[in-house]
């Protein structure tokens, strides 16, 4: 996406990753998978339940530009497809910042789920692919998104 970037990090790693680095950039692209389905909060079932939750609590990310993407299974979850990317722009959203790179949730562009707190008003609010029933779709919407992004 450019030539002044940095990563990527896993957030599980404690020598690697320290939240209040994010801080540092101006613009931040987040995944992360959906383990933790249906719920309210922490879905993804990932280290950033915590950091959404505790170490992120008081952090200001005014200003940021943040863009979303994930991985879920439509067909063993198409009722709650994906949701955690949906908590993650959520999360990064009432922190303050600017979120981008929404793509389409329709069934025109291959998608089958039935539901998904990621989905808004017909658009998935970041990134998402199926990789256990789709994954002959997933380079293409990368590197449809990555363009997207660079707009």
């Amino acid at each position: 996406l450019g030539d002044a970037v940095a990563g990527p990090f896993d957030v599980a790693d404690d020598d690697e990753f320290a939240v209040e680095n994010l801080l540092a950039y101006d613009s931040l692209i987040l995944g992360l998978p959906t383990y933790n389905t249906g719920a309210d909060t922490m879905r993804s079932g990932t280290t950033w339940d915590e950091l959404y939750y505790d170490a992120m609590e008081a952090m200001d990310f005014k200003g940021k530009n943040v863009a979303c993407f994930g991985v879920g299974d439509q067909e063993g979850y198409g009722e709650n497809f994906a949701e955690g990317v949906g908590e993650l722009h959520d999360v990064f959203e009432a922190k303050g910042s600017k979120m981008f790179g929404y793509t389409d949730a329709s069934a025109e562009a291959g998608y089958e789920h039935e539901e998904s707190k990621t989905e808004r008003e017909g658009k998935f609010v970041g990134l998402v692919c199926d990789m256990v029933n789709q994954e002959e779709l997933a380079d293409d919407r990368v590197k449809a998104w990555c363009a997207q992004l660079k707009t």
